[in-house]
């Protein structure tokens, strides 16, 4: 019986006169390579008229991105969506290793922001810019008395760059600086020009970019001596000399409202040591974003912390993302009070590894496996708590354990014989 194999070949041979091949052996596409995509994707042929389109794509360039056959990823993409990106925008990728990087960038990907073909919006953005902040951003969106006119706007843009900054919260340049390009400085006590001191100073420590209930953008939190411009309370207004001083040195100046309570305050902590006043470390003297008046925590910590941000980005990426907002968002004083407290870990408020967790986890404390005194984790004869199985930082598997929860787990304190 004449082999199944040898007519198939038979009958390719037969075939290859009457594809188009180039003398090098290359298939050539009957027609231009767009007008070949866009017979079954007209669509995307009336795409092209939109104010904004992707270079590659308005050259008619489709292969670029996509290959014409096969591929492991949707949309027949040649790789990843953010890898296929950075293929071309290499300085982008080049300062995501040398600068801050907005969360949406480090933990999604490009298409969540731009559509890769055309846009409307300027920057192909799928939305306008204040509806794609948005939906990040939405406690920004609450309606208070005052607001920033660009963020009003929806100008975000204006004051923020959308993938990397050397400056925290991704603002383009330094907030005194940027401030300035609109706002002439005009910090004034009892008439007195305070500029000389402001000048350098970070206005978003006193004022917020966004809105607030406040005249003056400050806030929202804030000294109620500062809110309410009783400036004396703290410093010595010396109008002739055109001086402002404090009434006290360092963290004495604190102490003259806030009891100093040994258990609450901690000044032979490594935090406080090279402080020359340490509540100004963690805290602002003004006004602030925050209910206590913090600092950006996630600027502050990662100065000298950057293996823990290092650690927390790998394990969102192995894990596919998290659901833990304070980790993701690098919200340290969640869970930490530095000077405030002795116990291991900074836990906040004097409290223990598991009150510190069952602050956001009540349901799960309910029903959580044995913890706390006399129940002894077999492997270093410490008390078993969240951390004995759960990693807040270096998480490998999901639920931010450290090992998977159907037999790893289990077998690192109950071994099988």
């Amino acid at each position: 019986m004449f082999n199944k194999r040898i007519l198939f070949l038979i009958m390719a041979l037969a075939l290859l006169p009457l594809l188009p091949i180039d003398v090098k052996g290359k298939m050539e596409l009957r027609q231009e390579e767009a007008s070949t995509c866009f017979q079954c994707h007209q669509d995307m042929k009336e795409a092209l008229s939109d104010r904004n389109v992707h270079s590659p794509f308005r050259e008619g360039s489709c292969t670029s991105c996509h290959d014409v056959h096969a591929s492991r990823y949707e949309g027949l993409l040649k790789d990843e969506v953010s890898l296929l990106c950075l293929s071309c925008h290499k300085d982008l990728e080049k300062n995501m290793k040398e600068m801050n990087v907005h969360g949406a960038l480090k933990e999604g990907i490009c298409t969540d922001c731009h559509n890769p073909h055309s846009s409307y919006n300027p920057y192909i953005l799928s939305k306008p810019e204040k509806g794609i902040c948005f939906k990040c951003h939405e406690s920004l969106k609450l309606e208070k008395a005052y607001a920033h006119r660009p963020f009003n706007e929806g100008r975000c843009s204006s004051c923020h760059t959308a993938h990397v900054s050397e400056e925290d919260d991704l603002l383009k340049t330094r907030p005194n600086s940027l401030c300035k390009e609109c706002h002439k400085p005009g910090c004034k006590i009892k008439e007195l020009s305070i500029t000389k001191y402001t000048e350098d100073m970070n206005c978003t420590s006193c004022h917020t970019g966004h809105s607030t209930n406040i005249q003056g953008l400050l806030g929202p939190y804030g000294h109620s001596n500062f809110l309410n411009k009783n400036c004396e309370a703290c410093h010595q207004v010396d109008t002739e000399k055109g001086e402002v001083l404090t009434k006290a040195e360092g963290s004495n100046l604190c102490y003259g409202c806030h009891k100093k309570v040994p258990s609450m305050f901690h000044e032979e902590d490594i935090h406080a040591t090279f402080q020359k006043n340490p509540c100004k470390m963690c805290h602002e003297q003004h006004a602030s974003n925050k209910k206590n008046l913090t600092v950006n925590e996630k600027a502050l910590c990662i100065s000298c912390h950057g293996d823990v941000d290092q650690s927390i980005n790998y394990m969102i990426r192995r894990l596919k993302g998290i659901r833990c907002t304070p980790v993701k968002n690098r919200e340290c004083f969640k869970c930490h009070a530095p000077f405030h407290t002795n116990k291991p870990y900074y836990f906040k408020n004097d409290s223990d590894v598991i009150l510190t967790c069952a602050t956001c986890h009540e349901k799960e404390h309910k029903v959580a496996h044995p913890m706390g005194e006399g129940v002894i984790d077999p492997r270093d004869g410490s008390i078993m708590t969240c951390i004995s199985c759960h990693s807040m930082h270096a998480a490998k598997a999901d639920f931010m354990l450290q090992y998977d929860r159907s037999r790893e787990l289990c077998i690192q304190c109950h071994k099988m014989y």
